[in-house]
């Protein structure tokens, strides 16, 4: 538990890194399907699960974003081969409490309104891009808090150095 306290930041910032990359990886190797879930049944399916499960951890950390880690936990807990209709619902779930999230937040709201904008790419586009403009607008917004967060207590360090 030390090492995770210890690299905290860099962890979040490894984990934002892969969870951008992820989707497009998954479609190099993998080719189109029909949604991130969809790579459940690839040889990828271990690279899923990690991601979904330490992004559900940062999530759980956020304590406004406990509701969204759970959901993103039981989504990735149900396959969406054998359990197509309780994923999929906790993947509407997950989405949809990252939209409360990021419409409950004080400062940059304007996520949650560029996530709300995403919503017809379900029909004018497949799930799938739904979801990878959905994921970097949610990991945007959490490495932009994390930018904002070292920013501030570098201003204080530097305030209380003087």
């Amino acid at each position: 538990m030390d090492f995770i306290k210890k690299y905290d930041l860099q962890l979040k910032i490894f984990v934002i890194i892969i969870t951008i990359l992820q989707p497009f990886l998954l479609i190099l190797t993998q080719g189109l399907k029909e949604s991130i879930s969809s790579y459940w049944e690839t040889p990828l399916q271990p690279l899923f699960i990690f991601i979904n499960a330490t992004t559900s951890y940062y999530l759980f950390s956020t304590p406004k974003w406990r509701t969204p880690s759970v959901f993103l936990l039981l989504l990735t807990a149900f396959s969406v081969t054998q359990f197509k209709l309780i994923h999929n619902v906790f993947a509407g779930c997950f989405f949809l409490s990252c939209l409360i999230s990021l419409l409950l937040v004080k400062r940059f709201i304007y996520y949650g309104l560029l996530l709300i904008i995403s919503i017809p790419l379900l029909f004018v586009f497949d799930f799938l891009w739904f979801e990878i403009y959905a994921t970097i607008i949610i990991v945007s917004y959490h490495l932009h808090t994390i930018i904002y967060k070292q920013y501030l207590d570098y201003k204080r360090e530097k305030s209380n150095i003087k």
